[in-house]
């Protein structure tokens, strides 16, 4: 698509976006009612209205979703969908060695294999950027036939990787660099093609600088975890971007990596879990501290998951610093939280 095109659809999505700002930026478990509610009681009503069943087929199926949500703001989805990126076409006939899928997780391999494949031929050296043991790289340079230079920050998976690629005689050269630091002198050369698959946060950024700096000869680019950022709010690269009416904290950009569509079974309980134990002791920790106000709490490690809600409730206070009484009923509030 062409950038004045672009530009335009930017633009059609951020006015929609910032004038619809309040369905949005509601936070998590810091509210009991949502904003939003008070000039939306139909939709309140709708949402409020859904069966367990259905409002989980709705939560898992982001098409039969968008359907239930146009028949009651049509004029917000049919904006909201005016434009999609044209799909991209797989141009790349793989080579893959024998031992290449070995220890590697079955939804990251075709990750990996899907990222390959909508690649056109390459035709310079390529920089594989926060590459770990190189995966991607391994695969890439089998099939185009060029050196690879992975840019890694930890030196384990350095060392793992060029055990590897020298395994496999493959060009793949590993350095052990932090790319928030200044870069080897290569990368400076403007017929590289850099490329990466799943770089966060400010890594991502980083590289977008780096090749409009060094006016590279392609970007090839699949981002994640945009949260992950130093920056209270998001800074745009882009002169369309840095017009935007909005203005994204940390919170918000998270929202772009919530949706659960790939994520297996398992991990979609796991979520729903989570979810409901944190709104469980959410209400437990109202109570005990007679304050109506949210209290965040660390990142929920796998192992709690698999204690008991009341073990969970118990690390999540001395996580806080909150005493609980001894005759809690926790069965209690955690109905409260599937409620």
């Amino acid at each position: 698509m062409r950038t004045s095109k672009l530009g335009t659809a930017f633009n059609q999505l951020d006015h929609v976006i910032s004038e619809h700002a309040a369905l949005w930026q509601e936070k998590p478990f810091v509210s009991k009612q949502l904003a939003w509610f008070k000039y939306q009681p139909a939709l309140k009503h709708d949402l409020l209205s859904l069966d367990d069943q259905t409002a989980h087929a709705l939560h898992r199926d982001p098409v039969a979703r968008i359907d239930w949500f146009r028949q009651r703001m049509p004029e917000l989805c049919d904006a909201l969908y005016n434009y999609s990126p044209e799909p991209i076409q797989a141009h790349t006939d793989l080579s893959i060695g024998p031992f290449d899928q070995v220890g590697i997780p079955g939804r990251k391999w075709l990750q990996v294999l899907a990222f390959a494949k909508s690649l056109n031929k390459i035709n310079t050296p390529i920089i594989d950027w926060c590459s770990g043991k190189g995966h991607l790289s391994r695969v890439v340079q089998r099939s185009m036939k060029q050196p690879v230079h992975c840019l890694e920050w930890d030196q384990k998976l350095v060392d793992l990787g060029s055990k590897l690629a020298k395994r496999d005689r493959l060009e793949i050269y590993y350095h052990h660099q932090n790319v928030l630091a200044p870069l080897p002198d290569f990368c400076a050369h403007p017929e590289h093609t850099f490329m990466a698959l799943h770089a966060c946060g400010d890594l991502h950024i980083e590289m977008l600088k780096q090749v409009a700096y060094y006016r590279s000869k392609a970007l090839i680019l699949s981002p994640c975890c945009y949260q992950k950022t130093k920056d209270q709010q998001y800074r745009p690269l882009s002169m369309v971007g840095k017009k935007s009416q909005i203005q994204l904290d940390r919170s918000a950009l998270q929202l772009a990596v919530q949706e659960t569509v790939t994520a297996s079974q398992g991990e979609q309980r796991k979520r729903e879990k989570t979810q409901r134990w944190r709104l469980g002791f959410d209400a437990l920790q109202r109570d005990v501290r007679k304050t109506d106000q949210y209290l965040s709490i660390p990142s929920i490690k796998n192992h709690l998951l698999s204690g008991s809600f009341a073990s969970f409730c118990q690390w999540a206070a001395k996580e806080r610093q909150l005493t609980l009484p001894d005759d809690i009923d926790y069965d209690l509030y955690l109905r409260r939280g599937e409620d």
